[in-house]
C-alpha cells in the first residue's frame, strides 16, 4: 500500500508523500463514487506524485508515498482525528464510509488502519530509524497540493511553506525565494497551517527533533510533466544550495504550536 524510490539511499533529506495517489481497493467499489469525483481534489492531491518522484531523483534521497486515497483513509491525520476517514469531503458524500464508527472496537475502522495506514507510516519509521542508525540525521520533506480556488475565490499564494516551530528548514526556503524569486507568491502557514497536532510530520519529525517542512504547491502549476519537472527543480534548488548546512543539523526539540 505503499510506493518507494531510492528507499537504500544514504541522504540527510526524506521526502514523504501523504496523498499521492486516489487508490481504492476493488473491495471497497470506489466507496460509491464515479471516476469524475476520484480524479479530482477529494480523492488525492494532484500532481504530487510526479514532483515527489522528480525530487527523489534530484536528490537522490528517499521517498515513500502512500498508494491509497485518502478517502479510505487520510495518512496526514492522527489515528483519532475525526477526519481520519471521511463521510463527506467537499459537500460530496462518501457511501462506503457511512457506516464507519469511530470507537476503538469499530472492526472496518481498525482494517484500514492496520492494512492501509500503519504500513504506510511503519516504512517511514524505518527510513528514519535506518538513517538514524547510520548517524545520518534526516531533514523530512512533505510534498502537498491546493486547489486553484476555495470558496470561488482564486488563491494567491502559488507555494505554500507549512511548519510548526522548527524553522530550520523553512528559513532555507524564505531566504532563497527571497532573493531569487520574489516573482513567486509564497505563503507563510498558507494556505493552511503547518501546526497540526499528530499529523505525519508531527508524528516522525517534530516528535523525533528532526528539521521538517511541508511544501503546497498550487495545482494549476504543476498540471503537466514540464510544470511537474519545474518545480521539482525548483524546490530542490535551496535544499541543493545548502545541503551542507543541512548535513550539520542535529536533533533539535522544538516547543510545537500545534493544536
Amino acid at each position: 500500500m505503499i510506493n518507494t524510490l531510492n528507499e537504500d539511499k544514504e541522504s540527510n533529506f526524506l521526502i514523504i508523500c501523504d496523498h499521492a495517489s486516489n487508490r481504492i481497493p476493488d473491495e471497497y467499489k470506489n466507496l460509491g463514487l464515479g471516476e469524475e469525483i476520484l480524479t479530482t481534489h477529494i480523492a488525492y492531491d494532484l500532481g504530487v506524485k510526479e514532483v515527489a518522484t522528480y525530487l527523489s531523483k534530484y536528490l537522490q534521497c528517499p521517498l515513500v508515498m502512500s498508494n491509497f486515497s485518502r478517502l479510505l483513509i487520510d495518512a496526514n491525520r492522527g489515528i483519532d482525528d475525526p477526519t481520519l476517514i471521511m463521510k463527506i469531503s467537499d459537500g460530496k458524500i462518501i457511501r462506503g464510509n457511512e457506516d464507519i464508527s469511530f470507537l476503538k472496537n469499530c472492526s472496518e475502522k481498525k482494517h484500514r488502519v492496520a492494512n492501509y495506514y500503519n504500513i504506510y507510516h511503519k516504512k517511514i519509521s524505518e527510513i528514519i530509524n535506518r538513517l538514524l542508525n547510520k548517524n545520518i540525521i534526516p531533514a523530512i520533506i512533505s510534498i502537498h497540493s491546493f486547489t486553484p480556488l476555495f470558496g470561488g475565490n482564486k488563491r494567491s499564494t502559488e507555494l505554500g511553506i507549512l511548519w510548526d516551530s522548527d524553522n530550520r528548514l523553512p528559513d532555507i526556503f524564505f531566504n532563497y525565494f527571497n532573493k531569487n524569486y520574489k516573482d513567486i507568491i509564497i505563503g507563510n502557514n498558507k494556505p493552511y497551517t503547518g501546526r497540526m497536532k499528530n499529523d505525519t510530520l508531527y508524528r516522525h519529525a517534530t516528535k523525533q527533533g528532526l528539521a521538517n517542512i511541508l511544501i503546497e504547491i498550487r495545482q494549476d502549476l504543476i498540471m503537466n510533466s514540464n510544470k511537474q519537472k519545474e518545480f521539482s527543480k525548483l524546490i530542490s534548488q535551496p535544499l541543493l544550495e545548502n545541503k551542507s548546512n543541512v548535513h550539520l543539523f542535529k536533533k533539535k526539540f522544538y516547543k510545537s504550536l500545534a493544536k
